[in-house]
């Protein structure tokens, strides 16, 4: 069954038109939300002519995991250019994505740690995932940390704190609230691939981001290994385009940055990253 038309889709459109409703003099935000939920309630709210109040926002750019913002009318009438993310801070300050904190999480430099470590750690202590948002790598033992207002008040200030503290892959850490460095991004690491393809078909621009035969790209698509656009993928000629999101099982993700400009031999251009 399509995502759409999901008990878990129906519930989150639910959350996020109650969060515009109560929107009237302040800004109300949502738990964090995966590109997925992201994507598919971004349609949502388009087809619901809300798009001028909503805004995504994860704590710095380049975030992942993001909060859904819905904004008074009062904010987004006074967004030039539609953006309520300038209009926010001009107008309420820092409080206006109060419900972000950052907060870092420093290891005792005696191992490394991996995502899944950070998150395995955060998580054991009896957290939500959508109460976290991005994990972002410092250096090889610290990391910055996106969560919400109560999980920031509960891994800086919990009782645990006095009894055993946190640990991350078995090395004590330490977690503080903390400032980002001014124009801080969240770095995502991925390789570009580059190529032309005969067309804009879904078999024949994974069969260029895979380097498969185009037969065997096909033969993945039936099978139900390739995901487009958060959903499994079931015609091999769907047309693929600018900012389409592609995921195929056993070798990665991909963002398709563009698919245009024919050659001199009728072949159009792929410019693609792949998550690392």
């Amino acid at each position: 069954m399509s995502y759409r038309n999901s008990e878990e889709f129906k519930l989150l459109c639910g959350k996020a038109l109650d969060a515009f409703d109560r929107a009237k003099g302040d800004i109300v935000s949502t738990a964090f939300l995966n590109p997925a939920e992201q994507y598919f309630l971004g349609e949502f709210i388009r087809m619901k002519g809300l798009s001028h109040r909503a805004l995504f926002f994860g704590g710095a750019e380049g975030a992942q995991r993001k909060k859904l913002f819905a904004f008074p009318e009062y904010i987004s009438d006074i967004a030039e250019g539609g953006d309520l993310y300038s209009a926010a801070l001009a107008f309420l300050g820092d409080d206006a994505f109060g419900d972000i904190c950052a907060l870092k999480i420093s290891g005792g430099g005696f191992r490394d740690f991996s995502h899944r470590d950070y998150l395995g750690g955060i998580l054991s202590l009896g957290l939500d995932r959508s109460a976290v948002g991005d994990i972002a790598p410092i250096d090889d033992f610290s990391a910055y940390i996106f969560v919400n207002k109560s999980a920031a008040r509960f891994l800086t200030e919990g009782d645990f704190l006095e009894t055993g503290g946190i640990r991350i892959a078995r090395d004590r850490v330490k977690i503080t609230r903390t400032v980002l460095p001014s124009g801080y991004k969240v770095e995502q690491k991925y390789k570009e691939i580059t190529d032309t393809v005969a067309s804009d078909r879904l078999d024949c621009v994974i069969a260029a981001l895979c380097n498969l035969s185009r037969e065997t790209a096909k033969e993945r698509v039936l099978a139900g290994d390739i995901e487009h656009n958060y959903e499994t993928a079931t015609e091999v000629s769907a047309p693929v385009c600018e900012n389409d999101h592609i995921s195929v099982r056993g070798i990665g993700k991909f963002l398709i940055v563009s698919v245009a400009d024919l050659t001199k031999k009728g072949r159009l251009r792929l410019v693609a990253k792949r998550f690392i």
